[in-house]
């Protein structure tokens, strides 16, 4: 227990919160906050995300759960603009936002065909989405020369290099991963000694220490992250680093409004909902008093 504490002390000193671990355990970076919008910023930024989904996206994911017209009539787009400048073939407005993509092709191409994303910013969520389409990096050990940070091996290509650019973990950020690795293989060695007969005293500082020397590390990697440092740019892309995290909130609000069209118009119902058993709780109450006024 007192391990337990002692490791969440440093990662809490270092700022991070418990969404920067995967479910396995293991540290993801970029794990930075998603700008939030409200009202008619939001609206704006749904619009301009559901052109990046259509430009770049589509072509490979569905949107299987939504209608054009329902997204048009939600993000204020005019029926003609969603005809002219976001539907690329045939669909009609009220058709479901499907693509002609060939599953069986698909998964020959990629390994597995592409999921449909209607429901993706619910199944993940919208910050774990933000960080994982800024996470692509250079990896000439994959297929499509390309790796992610977030989903480690992904087997998407990067879709929005053409935004982005490419780019690569500095030269520091290496070096810590190799240390990191490092350590997690003396762990291992001394593990395997210690089932062998090995002097477990010895062993276990040895993996007290390399345990340590984890966590060391993992926070200077989130330290990195959190100044911008974590990734260089190799090649530029169409859009500065700037704009292309802007366009990636989004394309994240525009999954997100997706995932639950209904969102906000329940959150707005919320409220309402809210001040009917607040006036509830007071018309019961002044009942209350007027039915056990003459009870002794």
């Amino acid at each position: 227990m007192k391990k337990r504490l002692k490791v969440l002390s440093i990662f809490a000193a270092a700022g991070l919160s418990v969404s920067a671990f995967a479910s396995e355990g293991g540290l993801v970076l970029p794990n930075d906050e998603m700008p939030n919008y409200s009202e008619h910023r939001l609206t704006m930024s749904m619009q301009n995300g559901m052109q990046v989904y259509m430009n770049n996206c589509m072509g490979c994911h569905s949107l299987k759960f939504q209608r054009y017209n329902r997204s048009a009539k939600d993000l204020q787009i005019s029926e003609d603009l969603m005809i002219n400048n976001l539907m690329f073939t045939s669909e009609k407005i009220g058709d479901l936002m499907t693509n002609n993509m060939p599953t069986a092709a698909a998964e020959k191409w990629f390994g597995t065909a592409p999921p449909d994303l209607s429901l993706i910013a619910r199944s993940r969520n919208p910050q774990w989405l933000y960080n994982y389409f800024r996470g692509f990096y250079a990896d000439e050990s994959r297929p499509y020369q390309v790796n992610n940070s977030v989903f480690k091996d992904v087997g998407m290509p990067h879709a929005l290099e053409a935004l982005q650019g490419i780019q690569d973990k500095t030269e520091e950020v290496k070096g810590l991963e190799n240390d990191i690795a490092y350590a997690h293989g003396d762990i291992a060695s001394a593990s395997q000694k210690i089932k062998d007969g090995g002097k477990k005293g010895e062993l276990n500082k040895i993996i007290s220490e390399a345990e340590h020397q984890i966590h060391e590390k993992e926070a200077q990697l989130a330290e990195l992250s959190r100044q911008g440092k974590y990734f260089t740019l190799i090649k530029e892309g169409q859009l500065s680093p700037q704009d292309f995290d802007s366009a990636m909130v989004d394309l994240v609000n525009f999954l997100e409004y997706i995932g639950e069209p209904i969102k906000r118009e329940r959150k707005g119902m919320g409220v309402y909902v809210l001040l009917f058993i607040l006036f509830f709780t007071a018309v019961a109450y002044l009942l209350k008093k007027e039915y056990w006024k003459d009870v002794h």
